[in-house]
């Protein structure tokens, strides 16, 4: 089997998806051909329409935005939806020449790629419903994102307890508003002494919390450095409002660091409420700090809430899981 995956680099987390799927494809002699484009033509996919597949091409994977670009006479085409910007539910947390582009030209795109594509997956229950609920039959087939748990793992030795010490929080992201960065100072300035926050600029935002007294940034971090921050970091702090599945969540619970999180979109798909994490009401500041205390007041909860995210990972969101489920789709093609 040939598997060609065409995409256009987004600086997001379907790019950091697309580099893991192909290199698990590849661990499973699967012949896989990973070919990246510009940024720009995102939002003209339609030029790609004339790029040759790789001779011998037996499948194609593509993303939702570009699929139909990709669609070519005799080979089967699947498409992902990774964040599925259509949602009602993302209105209030882009620009105003994001919602045009989305409400035109990107439900052009995705209203093309549903047509032609042989079968679409969402990555996560609430994904697959936000599309289903805009675009209508057929509903995409749910393929939970995957992450290595066999790189992000705990220190080997035990975190060092929180008390007598500033408990360590971490924020991985893109400073938007959609992610929840204009809730991080709030939240900061309502915990007070004791707490401090650690953070990544993410992939294409510059830093807005230079100005905050209890936070460093840790800049943009390589693979091996966003694993050591996950590791170092008590809690995990994710305001998110709007997540198609939180790869982000997964890596920080593989690592034995438990999650705050937003209770909206995906995140209850992948934090457990007071077993891998907490819960809170989006936009809530005052539930965030609270939690967040009530943990770190509980070293010995805290430790076995770190545990259990770090088996809870393993058990359901492993990438070789995640592999062998796209394999079984394109052999079934």
């Amino acid at each position: 089997m040939k598997v060609w995956l065409p995409y256009t680099r987004g600086g997001s987390g379907s790019d950091v998806f697309t580099r893991m799927l192909v290199d698990g494809l590849r661990r499973r002699d699967i012949d896989t051909v990973e070919q990246p484009f510009a940024h720009r033509l995102q939002y003209a996919p339609w030029l790609l329409g004339r790029v040759p597949p790789p001779p011998g091409t037996d499948l194609t994977l593509a993303n939702s935005w570009n699929g139909f670009a990709f669609k070519r006479s005799g080979i089967p085409l699947v498409t992902i939806e990774h964040l599925f910007v259509l949602d009602p539910a993302l209105s209030a947390y882009r620009s105003f020449a994001q919602g045009v582009f989305h409400k035109t030209l990107v439900a052009h795109f995705e209203r093309a790629s549903q047509r032609v594509s042989d079968v679409q997956v969402a990555v996560s229950r609430y994904t697959a419903d936000a599309h289903h609920r805009v675009l209508g039959d057929p509903r995409p087939q749910v393929i939970l994102n995957g992450i290595d748990t066999t790189f992000f793992t705990p220190h080997d030795q035990p975190k060092p307890t929180v008390s007598g010490r500033a408990v360590r929080l971490l924020f991985v992201g893109n400073l938007t508003h959609r992610k929840g960065v204009d809730m991080i100072a709030p939240i900061m300035q309502a915990l007070g002494d004791g707490f401090e926050l650690r953070y990544a600029v993410g992939l294409r935002t510059t830093d807005a919390l230079a100005s905050l007294p209890n936070a460093t940034s840790l800049g943009r971090l390589d693979h091996d450095q966003v694993r050591n921050a996950y590791r170092d970091a008590d809690l995990l702090l994710f305001p998110t409002r709007l997540e198609g599945l939180p790869l982000v969540a997964m890596e920080a619970m593989a690592c034995g660091t438990p999650v705050i999180a937003s209770n909206s979109s995906s995140l209850p798909e992948v934090i457990r409420d007071g077993v891998t994490g907490r819960l809170c009401a989006q936009d809530d500041t005052a539930a965030f700090a609270n939690a967040i205390r009530e943990l770190c007041a509980d070293p010995e909860n805290l430790r076995r809430m770190g545990e259990a995210a770090r088996e809870d990972a393993v058990a359901r969101f492993d990438l070789e899981r995640m592999v062998g489920e796209y394999v079984d789709l394109f052999e079934s093609l």
